[in-house]
């Protein structure tokens, strides 16, 4: 014998997976038709007024997510952190090789957004250790990233110049 009121529970249960998984299907058709990148997903090419870079990156310092697009004949975007640093502006990657990396060793021109403002530049790869050193210290107290494990010091650091 079934207790009264079981088969409502399990129904309730059912209808409610069912509406998630319609919310998520919904959600998810709707970012695929969005060209900006979204947290952890990638998108297409920027949009916003393109100016000229500041002289001073500096006080862009307090914004920590900026927008990256590579690949200029199939722009590719994403969310990244940044470190500015007076004329210079770099992001990074952790070790191994992503998308947008792959894209600016084949094309290192990019364009960067930052509050609506997007900026053309060129990407650089930073070689030199002490500017590496360096900017992977600022990642660790901007960030909190723990300094025993930066992955900045094992990963693709690159300043964005101006074109």
């Amino acid at each position: 014998m079934t207790q009264p009121g079981a088969g409502r529970s399990v129904s309730r249960t059912v209808n409610d997976r069912l509406l998630l998984s319609l919310l998520l299907l919904s959600m998810s058709t709707l970012l695929a038709g969005c060209d900006e990148p979204f947290i952890v997903m990638a998108g297409g090419a920027l949009t916003g007024d393109v100016e000229d870079p500041p002289a001073d990156w500096t006080p862009l310092n307090e914004i920590d997510v900026v927008q990256l697009e590579t690949r200029p004949e199939d722009p590719y975007s994403v969310n990244v952190w940044m470190i500015a640093r007076g004329r210079d502006i770099y992001v990074a990657t952790g070790k191994g090789e992503t998308r947008w990396t792959r894209n600016i060793a084949d094309n290192p021109d990019v364009r960067l957004r930052v509050d609506g403002k997007v900026y053309e530049l060129e990407a650089y790869t930073v070689l030199d250790e002490s500017e590496k050193i360096a900017i992977g210290e600022e990642y660790v107290k901007k960030y909190g990233v723990d300094d025993d494990d930066n992955w900045v010091d094992e990963g693709r650091l690159y300043r964005l110049d101006r074109r």
